[in-house]
């Protein structure tokens, strides 16, 4: 079964009617152009394309945000006591107190350092030399 196509209305003679029509045609041509011109738009297209890329961006930004601090808000509080608590006894302490402290910041500082480069000199080391 085939389908003809619609049947085109008669042209009207009446001036309006045929002024009426001009103006839509001249409309829906407008319409058609500027859709066809955003379209070769490439410039325009990838501007708009990368101002919502970066609104999404800022969105996730701000969410991750919220969430760090919502999961962080205790741990923070937690360091804080603790960081309040070993100034107090710092200050608190006698000087042979601190001085031993420091020696053992020290001592742990240097076989953190002696471990490291042994780890370093042994990952340049060839295979079969080891």
């Amino acid at each position: 079964m085939t389908t003809s196509p619609p049947a085109k209305p008669e042209p009207s003679t009446d001036p309006d009617a045929l002024r009426a029509e001009i103006a839509e045609t001249r409309a829906d041509l407008g319409d058609t152009v500027d859709a066809l011109a955003a379209k070769a738009d490439v410039r325009g297209r990838a501007q708009a394309r990368l101002a919502d890329t970066r609104a999404r961006a800022r969105q996730a930004t701000a969410r991750a945000n919220v969430t760090v601090r919502a999961k962080t808000g205790p741990a923070v509080e937690k360091a804080r006591t603790y960081t309040t608590t070993a100034r107090q006894s710092a200050a608190d302490s006698s000087p042979r107190t601190r001085a031993l402290t420091g020696a053992g910041a020290a001592a742990a500082l240097l076989l953190v350092l002696v471990g490291v480069r042994r780890r370093r000199r042994a990952a340049r080391t060839p295979w079969y030399r080891r």
